[in-house]
């Protein structure tokens, strides 16, 4: 049924066709069912890495923007509530209603190509948003370097972060949404790795570019570092998200009238749906959910605060080694070098995590089974029998306590950038571990005559973030219509999965801005604020390390 499912939600445009059927011309099949081939995955999957890199770009320099604004720490970090609230309300209702969405280009595609476009505008005006007013005060004779014109800039700056964080929601929604769509089940773990490893290389090419450096820009451009970045982070999602539309071309969903009556309309009624489906969730999903609750806790600070830190860190250290008195331009050269130390430890972090998602599916093991992929042959001696991936994603977050309280131990910038980069190995399992355990629920769901697809799902190789959910199938059955299916909501079991990530990241934004502001009051320094920050993380760590241990 999984195959029949596939065939009637999505095809492959012309170029995508020929990919489909490359490798089936080899006789490459699972349990007799032909498998579509490594490069059309790619395809598939190949926008996620260029959303990862606006997130990159966003995650290092995007703190460092607001600051150089004149806005103070604790209100920056109130500032990037504004991701986990747009994830919270806007991905629930925009899966929705793209499960819903009859549009001739399919149900995801829409979405993601409207919200790219949406995506690259926007990024473009935040990093423009000084230069932008200025010209408009200098026309209407307004001073531009006053106190109105300061807080006109930063109130625009902030809704600039709003706007970018609700123009991407589409683009991360349908894209997650159109790989479970346009993959057949039996290769669902196999998409997913080729997700994960996109998002790693998309996070090394963010950081990896902040490393390079930019161009220079004439004296009076601001922020040039960050304009550069913005610029080439509109590029790399512009054009991966092209090859995915126009490869993988959804058929246009038309529904029964039984499917058209189970739609809800209007704002209460989509989130009743939601909510429906939160209380039908396997109990391994909601597991998985507290997981993720105590996980975000830890990783939010460490992506939005560690740039900033460890650039702070190494500034003071540099200056502290400087004899005699140092002169305004040393200071600012000094803040340059800081900040592309900082990046360059963010691109470290990113090579282990690379080297993590491709090492570590050779260690977990994974029970025999009948299915395998073609391309996909290791050893049972490589795996140890009791590291399976729900203990090697228990003993992730585990690692995430040591390396948090690590890097913030003492004032050394290279022991701090070490448990930095350590913390890759942690954000590989991040990206791999909970949509792999879903993905196996899901398979239980549809395949449920098939438990050795089940166990492939669960324990094989590195399937990853963005697994999300695949719930496309029995679409024609009449008894789906009665009750769906996971697999038959996959854009709302996405977004359900989503809330459970971004609600303790409001958690984590409202509690950094209350350390922040009462260590200011105290007198503390911005950088050891930064630390009691990160800090929190380890408790957070800890109890997404205990919580994992109830997931077989």
């Amino acid at each position: 049924m999984a195959g029949d499912g596939y065939e009637k939600m999505s095809t492959a445009s012309p170029e995508g066709e020929s990919l489909l059927e490359e490798e089936n011309e080899t006789g490459s099949t699972i349990d007799g069912r032909p498998v579509v081939s490594r490069l059309y995955l790619l395809c598939l999957t190949l926008s996620m890495g260029g959303l990862q890199v606006v997130w990159a770009t966003v995650m290092a320099e995007g703190s460092t923007f607001l600051l150089s604004l004149g806005l103070r720490p604790y209100i920056v970090s109130l500032v990037w509530l504004a991701g986990p609230i747009c994830g919270t309300i806007l991905q629930p209702y925009i899966g929705y209603k793209s499960d819903f969405c009859n549009h001739p280009w399919g149900r995801r595609r829409p979405f993601m190509i409207y919200g790219t476009a949406a995506t690259i505008l926007c990024i473009n005006l935040l990093s423009w948003t000084s230069e932008i007013l200025r010209s408009f005060f200098y026309l209407f004779g307004t001073k531009t370097d006053g106190c109105a014109a300061h807080i006109t800039i930063q109130i625009f700056a902030v809704l600039g972060i709003w706007a970018l964080n609700v123009a991407i929601q589409p683009v991360q929604t349908s894209i997650r949404a159109l790989i479970v769509d346009s993959c057949p089940a039996e290769q669902a773990v196999q998409a997913n790795s080729y997700a994960s490893t996109a998002v790693i290389v998309g996070s090394a090419v963010g950081y990896g570019c902040g490393v390079v450096g930019m161009p220079r820009m004439a004296s009076w451009v601001e922020n040039a570092e960050f304009k550069g970045l913005c610029a080439v982070a509109s590029v790399a999602l512009g054009c991966t998200v092209a090859v995915t539309a126009t490869v993988i071309q959804e058929k246009r969903f038309d529904r029964s009238e039984a499917e058209l009556g189970r739609e809800k309309f209007g704002v209460k009624g989509v989130w009743k749906d939601i909510f429906d489906a939160i209380k039908e969730l396997p109990p391994t999903i909601r597991r998985v959910c507290v997981v993720q609750f105590f996980a975000w806790l830890a990783w939010f600070p460490f992506l939005f605060n560690i740039v900033v830190y460890l650039s702070k860190l190494y500034g003071h250290q540099i200056l502290s080694e400087t004899t005699g008195s140092s002169s305004t331009i040393y200071i600012k050269a000094a803040g340059v070098q800081s900040s592309q130390h900082a990046i360059m430890a963010m691109l470290l972090y990113s090579i282990v995590a690379l080297m993590a998602n491709l090492l570590l599916p050779h260690l977990i093991s994974s029970p025999p089974s009948r299915a395998s992929w073609p391309s996909k042959k290791i050893s049972s001696r490589t795996c140890l029998s009791w590291f399976t991936l729900p203990r090697a994603w228990m003993c992730s977050h585990i690692l995430t306590s040591i390396c948090l309280f690590g890097a913030t131990l003492g004032d050394c910038f290279m022991s701090s950038v070490v448990f930095v980069a350590l913390l890759g190995i942690s954000w590989a399992l991040t990206q791999w571990a909970p949509f792999a355990i879903i993905t196996a629920e899901i398979a239980k769901s549809t395949n449920i005559t098939r438990p050795d697809k089940i166990e492939l799902s669960l324990y094989s190789s590195s399937s990853s973030a963005t697994a999300q959910d695949e719930e496309m199938q029995h679409l024609t059955e009449p008894d789906t219509f009665q009750k769906p299916t996971i697999r038959s909501r996959a854009g709302t079991t996405m977004g359900v999965h989503n809330i459970a990530i971004a609600m303790p990241q409001m958690l984590s934004a409202v509690l950094n801005s209350a350390i922040f502001w009462g260590c200011r009051q105290l007198g503390v320094s911005d950088t050891e604020a930064m630390a009691w920050v990160l800090r929190v993380g380890v408790l957070a760590g800890i109890g997404a390390a205990v919580a994992a241990r109830g997931i077989k």
